[in-house]
């Protein structure tokens, strides 16, 4: 082969190596859905719906053009971060905040929702297809602290019932509190100035909704109503079927495996106020 032939088989050797390393494209992560966007009107009434305040830090999941973080910021006064893995959206809806004067408060991220941190947030807003938002659901009741909102345009999630469905110009509009986690086995003790008592609570516990039993020594009793917002744990427990007629009312708050609260109980038509403390003693 002549030195001409041998230079030009080098020279096109070498562009086939130039074009493997820098033309073939990158894999990229897909959207999990078509970016459909919230019409204003109903991002309004999504916010208000979630009481966002200024003291809030708002995390839209899927933020498309980035209009739910940025109208928490301007009309809410709250802090936002919104989660879009399409990098064209993220850098439009970082000019749109700009140019509404909000870009100090919000922050968009290009970020795949499923690996993203939400644990600061305290109102999540979503509008995801069904199938997604039960993807979701183990994340959201993990990460997020009791107490936070959630709120979705249009779908629920899996079978969580919501607290909250408002019907809002041709659409739907859905809320959630998340609870705190009640579910286990917790002893009480209930005093005021003349009495200490104590009591144990078996509670089982789906969601936001509990049920359980109560015992106290000398009954043995289902509890007849329990309500779960957030942290704010209330219960109603009644005997009626023997005496002393007996009714315990309790508002209490959980902060992890603790309560403390208020109680008014009932015996034979008189009333007394007791200090209520509990702790969990298994799950």
């Amino acid at each position: 082969m002549g030195t001409y032939m041998k230079v030009m088989c080098l020279v096109f050797f070498c562009f086939l190596l130039t074009t493997s390393c820098y033309d073939i494209p990158k894999e990229k992560k897909e959207p999990d859905v078509i970016f459909a966007t919230t019409p204003h009107r109903i991002v309004r009434e999504m916010l208000q719906l979630a009481h966002v305040t200024k003291d809030d830090v708002v995390y839209d999941l899927g933020s498309g053009d980035g209009r739910i973080v940025i109208a928490a910021a301007k009309d809410f006064g709250a802090r936002g971060v919104g989660i879009e893995i399409d990098q064209e959206l993220v850098q439009e809806s970082m000019k749109h905040a700009k140019e509404q004067g909000v870009s100090d408060r919000v922050t968009f991220v290009a970020q795949d929702i499923f690996q993203t941190d939400i644990s600061r947030a305290t109102v999540v807003t979503l509008y995801m297809l069904p199938e997604l938002n039960t993807k979701l659901l183990p994340k959201l009741l993990k990460e997020l602290q009791p107490g936070a909102r959630i709120v979705s345009h249009k779908f629920g999630i899996s079978n969580w019932k919501p607290d909250m469905t408002l019907e809002a110009y041709d659409s739907k509009i859905l809320f959630w509190t998340v609870p705190a986690v009640t579910h286990g086995e917790w002893h009480l003790t209930l005093t005021n100035e003349r009495m200490h008592r104590t009591a144990t609570l078996k509670l089982k516990q789906r969601y936001q909704e509990t049920t359980g039993t109560f015992s106290d020594g000398t009954r043995n009793l289902k509890i007849s109503h329990i309500k779960i917002y957030g942290k704010e744990f209330m219960m109603t427990v009644a005997d009626t079927k023997r005496k002393p007629w007996f009714l315990l009312e309790i508002e209490s708050t959980i902060h992890g495996n603790t309560m403390a609260g208020t109680a008014r109980l009932t015996e034979n038509n008189v009333s007394s106020r007791y200090i209520v403390k509990g702790f969990k003693v298994s799950q």
